[in-house]
């Protein structure tokens, strides 16, 4: 059988963008039903999840549980904790804001010039130089001397926080009435007055200890630099390298627990950690799943519409006629009577827009038209009669080919006409006999396939195909 070689389809996009605009109602519809759906099916979990918010009793909870369920929740709420902990140091701890690579620090060395004389002709006395040492070094590193300097400074830490930043050098402090030590703060501009305030607080002391001998405290050096500090660095890794490793411990432990423990658990983090159970609301509409829902809806509409036209097998456009299988259109005609559907005045909308600067053509003219084109090819070509079928010839709108017939019998044509010659043996033999077909397909229900088909069909009997008419659904 020599058949001609058959065209791919191409795929119109202005074709697919009205196609997608005249399913709007099925975009409406299918917005609305997700629309609905989707917010129903939020609100319906909101309410499972308030009903069971209202119902939790922790003490009855924990006593179902085994004990080594009890103690899996123990442990985990002890990470917990542990985690919490180490990031509040992280987060609140002055000494952790400090970048150890840059590093402000304020060093003082102080000496300690007692009056203690050894005389070895006299009893020898007890030497207290290494007891102010001491009590100096423990006044510097002390929380006295650090909610004083924080106070009359006007700083922002705690206590606690202060004495981190001081750091007596037990070497040098060793020495004998020697005292260095270092200050460092975030804010390297404020160390100037930290060292002010220091040094006021030291003069006073020496005062209150002079009952323990006499003495002179002597300022030897006083320098401000930024230096890196290597365990400040190490002490940040540390602390990080904790609360990742908990993280982990405390990840890999939850994952064994059950709903019951995680909803224990819960409660009692929260009440370590001072806070409130987050009260569920009272469930209600959202509009923000009314709006994902009906978006959601009019994409699988859209998505729909589109794969149905890429993958279809019906036959979609007149004009595929001449680009799928070369042969001569010979017009489209609309039905006679249009349906009437719900607001059709919006299709009639779209189609004039669709149809913008093309000229309305009535389906009578259109026939009429059609009619005087197969008769001029008729008389060109001294034909008097002609074989009209198509692949779906019976299915096709009756009403435009008894009209058609009408026309042609008007123009001297004789018109014969049958069912699908390929699945009806007398149409097959009246078709060859004639040998000039008029085809007569409608688009949505002539298929590709038999359309090809039809064709291969008569070239194979050397038939003549005048032309194709293309029926609009």
């Amino acid at each position: 059988m020599n058949t001609q070689e058959r065209a791919e389809r191409e795929i119109s996009l202005s074709d697919l963008f009205w196609s997608i605009l005249l399913g709007w109602r099925k975009i409406i519809c299918f917005g609305i039903l997700f629309a609905v759906l989707l917010c129903g099916m939020r609100y319906f979990l909101d309410v499972r999840s308030y009903r069971a918010s209202q119902n939790i009793d922790a003490e009855a909870m924990e006593d179902d549980l085994k004990k080594e369920e009890k103690e899996q929740l123990s442990d985990a709420v002890s990470l917990q904790e542990r985690i919490d902990n180490y990031k509040k140091y992280q987060e609140e701890s002055a000494i952790m804001q400090i970048d150890p690579y840059a590093k402000p620090v304020l060093e003082l060395q102080y000496h300690v010039q007692s009056d203690y004389i050894i005389n070895y002709t006299k009893d020898s006395e007890r030497d207290y130089t290494p007891e102010l040492i001491s009590m100096y070094s423990n006044y510097i590193s002390g929380g006295e001397m650090a909610q004083k300097v924080i106070d009359e400074a006007s700083l922002s830490v705690s206590r606690e926080d202060f004495v981190e930043l001081v750091s007596v050098s037990g070497s040098r402090a060793e020495d004998s009435g020697s005292i260095f030590f270092t200050i460092s703060y975030a804010d390297e501009a404020k160390l100037g007055e930290i060292g002010n305030v220091v040094k006021a607080l030291l003069e006073q002391k020496s005062a209150e200890f002079q009952k323990v001998g006499s003495h002179e405290l002597q300022l030897i050096n006083e320098s401000q630099s930024v230096v890196v500090d290597n365990a400040l660095a190490e002490k940040k890794n540390t602390v990080s390298n904790n609360v990742s490793t908990l993280e982990t411990q405390l990840k890999n432990l939850k994952a064994s627990l059950t709903a019951q423990q995680k909803t224990l658990f819960d409660i009692e983090v929260s009440e370590m950690r001072g806070e409130e159970l987050e009260e569920v609301d009272e469930p209600g509409i959202s509009f923000m799943y009314i709006i994902l829902g009906g978006m959601a809806g009019v994409f699988l509409v859209c998505f729909w519409i589109a794969c149905k036209m890429i993958f279809a097998s019906k036959l979609q456009s007149s004009e595929e006629i001449r680009n799928l299988y070369g042969m001569r259109l010979l017009g489209e005609v609309e039905p006679l009577e249009q349906k009437k559907r719900f607001l059709s005045v919006i299709d009639n909308l779209i189609l004039n827009l669709r149809n913008r600067g093309k000229k309305k053509i009535a389906p009578e003219q259109q026939i009429k038209i059609i009619s005087a084109s197969v008769a001029l090819s008729c008389r060109q070509q001294g034909i008097d009669s002609i074989y009209m079928t198509g692949s779906e010839y019976e299915k096709v709108d009756k009403g435009i080919v008894d009209r058609l017939k009408k026309e042609l019998s008007g123009q001297k044509i004789k018109v014969q006409d049958g069912s699908n010659m390929l699945c009806d043996a007398s149409s097959l033999q009246a078709g060859v006999e004639n040998g000039h077909i008029v085809l007569v397909e409608q688009k949505g229900l002539s298929t590709y396939e038999g359309i090809y088909a039809e064709r291969d069909l008569v070239k194979e009997y050397k038939g003549e195909i005048l032309g194709v008419v293309v029926l609009c659904a």
